[in-house]
Parts: structure tokens; C-alpha cells; sequence
């Protein structure tokens, strides 16, 4: 293209595309939008917005070469400042390919999973959270929580607990699990996976909608309609996986109006916002594991608070907390469903859990390797570019070969779980398998990023600490093994040993 024919912008026009659905820069009198470019951009989104809608030349050439916004954006130039005489832009490195893979265009097999009017209410939820989450999520992962206001907005758009509760109650009352899968998928997506809305949504809600009496439900519904926080605590300090070992008491009040619970909850996700807990207590120690009892702590309850908050390696949008509960007098009202059944009902429900943190999982695997491939397209390295690299290339296709296979058998338990087939079993696996998978996906991945892989905000970088912890929560993926085991006839060693 002539420099006669490019289009001439002026300063003031190029310093009203500033913010994150609409970022234009200067560069060397060149203007480039780069608003597809941000969630790319290796060292992170924050980087570019410092300079969005101005010219910030001598900050960009400090660090890169101008052909660098070509290389990984070539459709990003605009025109040039008026007036300049600029000349086009550079070109690509010899060698760059396409940089516009995303989480599904890595895969080879088109996902069948998902009807058009669950796609549709994909691009819904997608535009949700580029609108009302993404533009501030920097800032949530600074306070280490997500506002309560985000909560509240995203159940009146139907994809924060409302899109689950029954419509007698005011919901959509979808029955169908695939519509919670798209919300998981969409949140690791937008490189917000470490908002945990599907702690409300596959985590919690349940406790609600299918263990409690219509009272209760009565009672709590419209708290949940508007999208109130709510929380699960059933590890403590000396107690993780092994919940038939719980010490936090509930002592039952001579009149019988209600408990007096005491005891605390560790590794609480949003305990400090969390207006409901359903907290998992010791209501007859001499049962063991048919002791346990599930009550509904309210905020505000006199002796119960949110004793620490724990700084963490990964998920910092989501605040982790340590719960104290110092005779905490709850009303028999608030006991869910039956006393004694509390085991019961979290091993019911933890299956979708499982499944919920396998969705997310492997949903950060695909987009890992996205951002890798893209990144390789375009980066100058030996006289061409690092996907040139046949090492490179044999890496990302055995990664693009198992996070394919993942993907396959999470959507095959997506569908089971939509029919109300999943086995405990299958859950497990696919925690296990997904959450191995995709912080392995995000280490390989990392790698190939060089020096910016190891950068703070940078996304790569976000995904491999944010996919640290899967492995843990949830139920430890030894303890998913442990289930799976079981179902080839065998039983956990400890098991095995107290019987001799």
C-alpha cells in the first residue's frame, strides 16, 4: 500500500478508542488497534491499557521491535497520525503463521455436546463477562474477591445461581447441567477463572434446591435470587479430604429450638462475602461418618465470623478463608434435609463438583494451548519463527492429541450428568484426569513463552498457578484414584489394614 492511500487519523480520534472493548495506540506514527490483541499479549492485558488511545512509541520500542504488534495482530493497523508521512508498517517475521487459534479451533473434532440454544446462550454469557467482568478483573484479583455487585448482576442475567433455581421461585430452572458447563468454560475463557461463580452455581445451590424443605426454600430463595454469596465449609485444619473425620460440633439445645455449633472451617472459597454457609458438623460423634449433619450458618450469626483470609499462589480473584464458629446458636429450621444425613447428601452432590472443576479445567487446557500456538506463529526467533522449530511443533501437537482426548471424555460426562447418569466413578476420572492434564498443558506451554511465561500477569503465567490448586480442591486427585480403584474391586489400603 502507497503511503498516498493510507488512511489519516488524527491524535484526538485515536484518544477516544482508550478502554478494553475499544483500544487503539500510536506507534511511530502508526496506529494500531489491538483490542483483540489483549488478552493475547504474553506480559498481559494491564500492559497495553497503561497506553491505551496515545502514543507511546519510546515506552514500546524500549522492549520490541515495532514489526512484534504485526507479527501477532497483522490485522491490527489502522492508518497513520495525519499529517506524519508515515509509512506502512513492517512486515511479518519470515515465516509467521496464523495467530487467531482459540480454545476451539485447536481441537480436530467438533464438539456435539451443545445444542444452538445452548451456543446462544454461550455468546450471551461471553458478552456478560467481557461487559461486566473482564474490564475489572485486574481489580478484583487485587482486593482478592470479586464485588458482591458482580455476584448480583450476573443472577439477573440468568448465569449466577438463577439459572438453576426452579421457576416456581423466580428461576430458569434448567434441569440441563450443560448450560453450568458453559459458564465454567466461558469464565477460563475470558481468563477469569479464578472468579468462582460455579461454587454458587454446581458447589452450593444444590444444598438449596434439592436437600432443603419447601420452608427452607421459602425462606432462602429470594436471598439466592438476588444473588447473594454463598459458601460450603466442610474441610477444617486437621481435616481435607477425609470429611467422615470432622471436629467442628453442633450440640443440640435442651428445648430442642435448635444448636449450638462451634468448631472451624478451613479453605472456605468466599467465606468472607458469603451471606449463607452450609456448614458440614458433628451432630453425634459416637456415629462416625452417619453423625454429621449439614446447617445453614447466616451471616451475622452472633460468634460466627471470618477469622483469616490467606494469601495464595493462584486464583487470587477468589478470597480463601478461615471460618471461626464460637457457639454459634442455629435454629433447627436451618438443618438441611434430615439429622445425620449430612455424609449423605455431600456425597451426593459432589459428583457435579468434581465434574464442574474438570469443565473448568480442561476448558484452561484448551486455552493454554491456544495461547501458545498463536504465540510460536508469531515470535522471531533463528531467522524465522519459534513454531518453525520442529521440537516446538511435536510438543504442541502431542498436547493439542491429549488435551483432544480430554476434552472428548469431559463432554461425553457433560452429557451423562445432563441425563442424570453420572457415576461417581466417571466424576472422578474426569477431575483426575482434566486437572492432571491441564496444569500439565500450562507448564509445557509456559515454556515455550520464554522469560514472559514467567511474568506475573501475564495470562500464560496466570493459568499455570491458577491450575495448580485444581488438583487439590474438590476432593485430592489421590482421593479420586482411591474411588476409581474402588470400582475394580479394591479398597483403600487403610481400609484393608483395619480389618486384619
Amino acid at each position: 500500500m502507497a503511503t498516498s492511500e493510507l488512511r489519516e487519523i488524527t491524535r484526538e480520534e485515536v484518544a477516544k478508542h482508550c478502554s478494553a472493548d475499544d483500544c487503539w495506540l500510536i506507534i511511530s506514527d502508526r496506529v494500531y488497534d489491538v483490542t483483540d490483541f489483549l488478552s493475547e499479549h504474553p506480559a498481559g492485558r494491564g500492559i497495553i491499557m497503561m497506553h491505551a488511545g496515545r502514543d507511546c512509541t519510546q515506552e514500546f520500542l524500549e522492549v520490541h521491535r515495532e514489526d512484534y504488534i504485526p507479527a501477532f495482530a497483522p490485522k491490527a493497523f489502522v492508518g497513520v497520525v495525519a499529517g506524519s508521512g508515515a509509512a506502512p508498517p513492517p512486515p511479518r517475521p519470515p515465516g509467521a503463521g496464523r495467530v487467531d487459534f482459540d480454545s476451539n479451533s485447536v481441537l480436530v473434532l467438533t464438539r456435539d455436546v451443545y445444542a444452538p440454544e445452548h451456543e446462544e446462550f454461550r455468546a450471551k454469557c461471553r458478552a456478560f463477562l467481557k461487559k461486566h467482568v473482564v474490564p475489572q478483573y485486574a481489580k478484583f484479583e487485587m482486593k482478592g474477591m470479586v464485588d458482591a455487585s458482580v455476584y448480583a448482576k450476573m443472577a439477573e442475567a440468568g448465569f449466577y445461581l438463577t439459572l438453576s433455581i426452579p421457576k416456581e421461585y423466580g428461576g430458569l430452572g434448567h434441569e440441563d447441567w450443560r448450560y453450568n458447563a458453559i459458564v465454567c468454560e466461558e469464565l477460563e475463557d475470558c481468563d477469569c477463572g479464578g472468579f468462582f461463580a460455579n461454587l454458587g452455581n454446581d458447589m452450593v445451590l444444590s444444598y438449596f434446591t434439592k436437600s432443603c424443605t419447601p420452608e427452607q426454600r421459602a425462606k432462602w430463595m429470594p436471598m439466592l435470587m438476588r444473588g447473594a454469596v454463598i459458601a460450603v465449609g466442610m474441610s477444617e485444619p486437621e481435616v481435607g479430604s477425609d470429611l467422615g473425620k470432622l471436629s467442628c460440633r453442633a450440640e443440640r439445645l435442651p428445648d430442642g429450638s435448635g444448636y449450638v455449633v462451634t468448631g472451624r472451617k478451613m479453605w472456605i472459597s468466599a467465606g468472607a462475602q458469603a451471606e449463607l454457609v452450609v456448614v458440614a458438623c458433628v451432630t453425634d460423634p459416637s456415629l462416625g461418618a452417619k453423625g454429621i449433619s449439614l446447617l445453614v450458618v447466616e451471616k451475622g450469626m452472633a460468634g460466627y465470623s471470618c477469622a483469616k483470609r490467606f494469601g495464595k499462589l493462584g486464583k487470587h480473584a477468589s478470597d480463601t478463608c478461615l471460618l471461626t464458629l464460637q457457639n454459634v446458636r442455629v435454629p433447627t429450621c436451618n438443618l438441611v434435609g434430615e439429622e445425620g444425613k449430612g455424609f449423605v447428601y455431600m456425597m451426593g452432590h459432589l459428583p457435579k463438583e468434581r465434574l464442574s472443576i474438570a469443565v473448568g479445567s480442561v476448558a484452561a487446557a484448551r486455552r493454554a494451548l491456544a495461547l501458545a500456538t498463536n504465540y510460536v506463529h508469531g515470535r522471531a526467533a533463528f531467522g524465522g519463527v519459534v513454531g518453525s522449530l520442529q521440537s516446538v511443533q511435536m510438543k504442541l501437537a502431542q498436547l493439542r492429541t491429549e488435551v483432544q482426548v480430554c476434552t472428548t471424555f469431559v463432554d461425553r460426562c457433560i452429557a451423562e450428568v445432563s441425563r442424570g447418569q453420572l457415576t461417581t466413578e466417571g466424576a472422578s476420572m474426569a477431575k483426575y484426569h482434566a486437572t492432571e492434564l491441564s496444569f500439565s498443558v500450562a507448564d509445557s506451554c509456559a515454556q515455550l513463552f520464554g522469560g514472559y511465561g514467567y511474568l506475573k500477569n501475564s495470562p500464560i503465567g496466570k493459568l499455570l498457578v491458577d491450575q495448580r490448586v485444581v488438583r487439590v480442591y474438590g476432593g485430592s486427585n489421590e482421593v479420586q484414584l482411591e474411588i476409581v480403584a474402588k470400582g475394580l474391586g479394591f479398597q483403600p489400603q487403610r481400609v484393608a489394614r483395619s480389618k486384619l
